[in-house]
């Protein structure tokens, strides 16, 4: 007697009447035909494999076409598994995770050699296996016995193999066959695995440990997102850390100088409050065209020049503040242009370089808007004091009158 296949084995089961799922499985057995007379001897004589046994205790021998037998089967693991469905199949079978086993599912009378169509839970559930093997590799092994995946980063990164029955039924199939293809077969393989281990770590690091698998098949695009960046960053000649280092180096040198640009003058600008009070001494009460006419009018010369001169200082700060704002811009297109798949990483360091730019140019305004201050309040103590040059203005603008 020829050793049982699995077939044998599943045409056995799929005619069982009265079925009882088990463990074991039991029902009655009608042989209808040779071929199942031969597949329930095959089964009997490989008892080992199959754990077929007969109910009554009845000689295989005298078996013939149209009768009956009441069998117990309860095949071993390595030979293949009897299941109600593919939930129960993967909840019974850890291995099952990593590779399909031979199946017979009774809830759907399907066999694992039987065709399905490509959106059936077990198609799905190859599609996973596939990914696995793909996952497996850029770790640095395959545990077939937990099962898991073991990554090496700054130590063990442990990824155990665990999903179920609802994980297939919403599984983004069109993402994860995009992952199927993701590793190259050239000479970048390793460094694509490498880059492709990277992203999984990333993406699942602050996971428990039983929920990282089960988030990388719902989230197939974002991890091909991931892997991209890197791809990019590596085809580049680049590394993550290089770019975050040169983008933190910008970062540094421009918050200096867009610093320097208000401490150059900090020293002109304590002349400013200094400059008023100079005013409000230094000049005098003059009733007549005299000598303290001429020293009143030579401190607002004074103040005129003082205030031209401020104002050409701002201006040119300002006009370096605008520079470097450009530059700035022109820093962050490059990086947009050149690294577009981490540039959005930078976002908040260049949004801050832009807000203390603006701190600083607000600042210059507001100096203007003092030196200005100062040099008509230069005027109305000019006007007050001096009466000669009040009254000429008076002449010119009469309603001077009501404020001098």
């Amino acid at each position: 007697m020829p050793k049982a296949t699995w077939d044998d084995l599943t045409r056995v089961v799929r005619g069982l009447t009265e079925l009882q799922e088990g463990p074991p499985v039991q029902g009655g057995f009608s042989i209808s035909t040779d071929a199942d007379l031969n597949a329930l001897k095959a089964c009997i004589a490989s008892s080992h494999d199959t754990n077929l046994t007969l109910q009554n205790e009845e000689d295989p021998a005298t078996f013939k076409v149209g009768q009956s037998v009441k069998v117990s089967v309860s095949p071993r693991l390595g030979f293949g598994l009897l299941k109600h469905d593919i939930g129960d199949m993967l909840e019974g079978s850890r291995k099952a995770r990593i590779k399909e086993p031979s199946f017979f599912l009774m809830g759907e009378g399907l066999s694992s050699t039987d065709h399905v169509d490509d959106d059936h839970a077990i198609s799905r559930y190859r599609v996973v296996l596939q990914f696995i093997q793909v996952l497996k590799q850029s770790a640095a092994f395959l545990d077939q016995d937990e099962p898991s995946l073991i990554f090496i980063k700054e130590g063990k990164f442990e990824l155990p193999i665990e999903y179920g029955a609802e994980d297939i039924k919403n599984l983004p199939v069109q993402e994860v066959k995009k992952l199927l293809v993701i590793l190259p077969e050239d000479i970048h393989e390793k460094q694509c695995a490498s880059i492709l281990a990277e992203a999984v770590i990333t993406l699942t690091e602050h996971l428990a440990s039983d929920q990282r698998f089960k988030y990388l098949l719902a989230n197939a695009s974002e991890l091909r997102k991931k892997f991209e960046q890197g791809y990019q960053l590596f085809a580049a000649g680049f590394s993550y850390e290089k770019v975050r280092d040169q983008v933190e180096a910008a970062r540094v040198e421009y918050s200096g100088k867009i610093h320097k640009v208000f401490s150059d003058i900090q020293n002109q600008l304590l002349s400013i409050p200094v400059a008023t009070i100079v005013v409000a001494t230094q000049m005098k009460d003059a009733k007549i065209l005299g000598y303290e006419f001429w020293v009143n009018t030579a401190v607002l010369v004074g103040c005129w020049i003082f205030a031209i001169l401020m104002i050409f200082l701002l201006h040119n700060q300002s006009h370096t503040l605008g520079v470097l704002r450009d530059e700035i811009n022109r820093q962050k297109r490059q990086l947009s242009k050149e690294y577009a798949a981490v540039a959005h990483s930078f976002t908040n360091t260049f949004g801050y370089l832009s807000r203390r730019a603006l701190t600083q140019r607000v600042i210059l305004w507001v100096i203007d808007g003092l030196v200005v201050l100062g040099l008509l309040l230069s005027h109305f103590f000019y006007l007050k004091l001096t009466s000669p040059a009040r009254d000429w203005a008076i002449g010119y603008i009469p309603s001077l009158a009501s404020w001098l």
